[in-house]
């Protein structure tokens, strides 16, 4: 309880008129997320576009604030100044809300932590009692708190509030009319699938992945190896994917899986309005000015070998740093791939 008695406190400091029912509906939040406002997906939308419409767009607001265990309240005003779309908003919300595994018995627990509230003690657990008695319901913000703080929020996924500014480019090329694509740049084990399938989920898009590209063992010649950015089949993803891609056709191609040794089913991706790429050499200079957003992944080395060590053992570690590391730092370096990217994410 103690990273969430914190997080309470903190917010009392910068809320101070805050009263009881929202010191409650703090720790609903955090134990039980959102889950429970899931019923007419038309309501939710109807609700989020009023809200929507009467706030001011404010790029400078804090964009969140955490509320533990790994949920957070994203503040409306910020999201529209940094021009999200309330559609996207409204994804991540549901999102949220299908995923969370509520913590009951957890939350009735914590309801010792509004002692840190201001109200006196007899307050506090009379509020206690009868809110147990009515069967732990939803609550909503005390008119003192909506009057001082004026609350607009949606409780989403902690996570999701680093992916704004990505999000954010996303909305603004769609809201274009044309179609966008997106490539996924960065070393090993940084999250270059994970950010991937998280957009692809999130705008129900099509996923390619450079591994399905990799070289078939007779291509894998010294003179291919030694070409920066040449560890990848990049005239087959040019020719199957990449160019069907900007010609607005469907996209035909086999994936080559390295494990077996061979091609697998042949894969039909019809034309989309976003497209997202992932993968080391996706971002090569022949094919990187057929994207129209390019977003650099890269995370501490420390926190990639834990990764490949648990993808594979020590033995994965240790074949990553001696043959596949080398070869990325080799492209990263001779193409400057980190420098021609939109989006370097996480932010640092």
């Amino acid at each position: 309880m103690e990273p969430i008695a914190q997080l309470l406190q903190e917010h009392i400091s910068r809320h101070p008129k805050l009263e009881v029912q929202d010191g409650v509906k703090f720790l609903y939040q955090s134990f039980l997320g959102p889950g429970h406002l899931i019923y007419d997906p038309s309501v939710l939308r109807r609700r989020l576009n009023e809200e929507w419409s009467s706030i001011e767009g404010d790029p400078d607001a804090p964009l969140y604030e955490s509320l533990g265990n790994g949920l957070c309240r994203l503040h409306l005003s910020a999201c529209k100044g940094k021009l999200l779309s309330s559609n996207t908003l409204l994804r991540l919300f549901c999102s949220t809300a299908e995923t969370v595994s509520p913590q009951n018995e957890a939350f009735h627990r914590s309801l010792s932590l509004l002692s840190l509230l201001p109200q006196p003690k007899e307050t506090i657990e009379a509020y206690i009692r009868e809110y147990r008695a009515q069967g732990y319901p939803s609550v909503s913000h005390s008119e003192a708190y909506r009057s001082a703080y004026h609350p607009a929020y949606r409780v989403v996924w902690e996570s999701f509030a680093g992916l704004v500014p990505i999000l954010a480019a996303i909305d603004t090329r769609m809201s274009q009319g044309t179609p966008v694509r997106v490539a996924i740049d960065g070393p090993c084990a940084s999250g270059k699938s994970t950010l991937g399938n998280t957009l692809a989920s999130l705008y129900g898009c099509p996923l390619f992945h450079m591994d399905d590209f990799f070289l078939r063992p007779e291509q894998r010649t010294q003179q291919r190896l030694e070409e920066p950015g040449g560890n990848v089949d990049y005239e087959r993803f040019q020719e199957q994917v990449l160019s069907p891609l900007c010609a607005g056709e469907t996209v035909r191609y086999r994936p080559w899986h390295c494990h077996e040794g061979d091609f697998g089913p042949e894969l039909v991706v019809p034309p989309t309005p976003l497209t997202i790429v992932e993968g080391s050499y996706a971002l090569r200079p022949d094919l990187r000015d057929h994207y129209h957003l390019r977003i650099w992944v890269e995370v501490p080395w420390s926190l990639r070998a834990e990764r490949l060590i648990q993808r594979g053992g020590p033995t994965c570690l240790e074949r990553f740093e001696q043959l596949w590391v080398p070869l990325e730092n080799r492209y990263f370096s001779a193409c400057q791939v980190k420098t021609c990217c939109h989006i370097q994410y996480p932010e640092t």
